[in-house]
């Protein structure tokens, strides 16, 4: 069986990340994704206690398949073209699914 040689010199022992415990190469003694993480760990802290903001109800009420008629202001379905009362309704941006 053939053994390993001995060293001549015993290397300098590296230093540990203090965030992943592994061995670290950079001069700073920390990995920089692991320093990254460790910066941002407060302020995502910050982050997840702040209140989450409220989504605005709809101001008109209405859902994505009704519009209001301009005359008579009955709710209308989008594809429906004549209201009740007579009047032709137009199609709209919105209402003609284009940007």
């Amino acid at each position: 069986m053939i053994s390993k040689p001995v060293p001549l010199y015993s290397a300098p022992l590296r230093k540990r990340c203090p965030v992943c415990g592994f061995t670290s190469y950079s001069a700073e003694g920390i990995h920089p994704q692991c320093a990254a993480e460790q910066a941002d760990a407060e302020r995502l802290a910050e982050y997840k206690r702040a209140p989450k903001p409220v989504k605005p109800k709809s101001t008109s009420g209405l859902h994505a398949w009704q519009r209001l008629c301009r005359k008579c202001k009955a709710v209308v379905h989008v594809r429906k073209t004549i209201c009740q009362c007579g009047h032709i309704l137009t199609a709209t941006k919105r209402d003609s699914g284009g940007p």
